[in-house]
């Protein structure tokens, strides 16, 4: 894990740099590819769509947040947007 992005894995050769760290060494990446690997973990899906058995309890006891921005709150980020008008990457 690196915190900043510059330094982490792939960002100077690339995919390349990837494919051969240490990590993956035995990984076969044409299997990987192809769909050949069978994943270690397969969760139990259910036709229940609230059906939240594969997430921790610790997330799913939580009260839901209500994430609707204010009006108010929204028409400021609207003005905030005009600043940046014409900007360019």
């Amino acid at each position: 894990m690196e915190k900043d992005p510059a330094n982490r894995l792939g960002t100077k050769e690339g995919l390349d740099e990837i494919m051969k760290h240490p990590f993956f060494s035995n990984l076969d990446f044409d299997k990987l590819v192809a769909k050949e690997i069978e994943p270690p973990f397969k969760p139990k899906l259910s036709a229940d769509l609230l059906d939240v058995s594969n997430f921790d309890s610790q997330f799913t006891s939580e009260e839901a947040i209500n994430s609707v921005v204010p009006t108010a709150k929204l028409d400021s980020i609207k003005r905030n947007q005009l600043a940046f008008e014409g900007f360019t990457d």
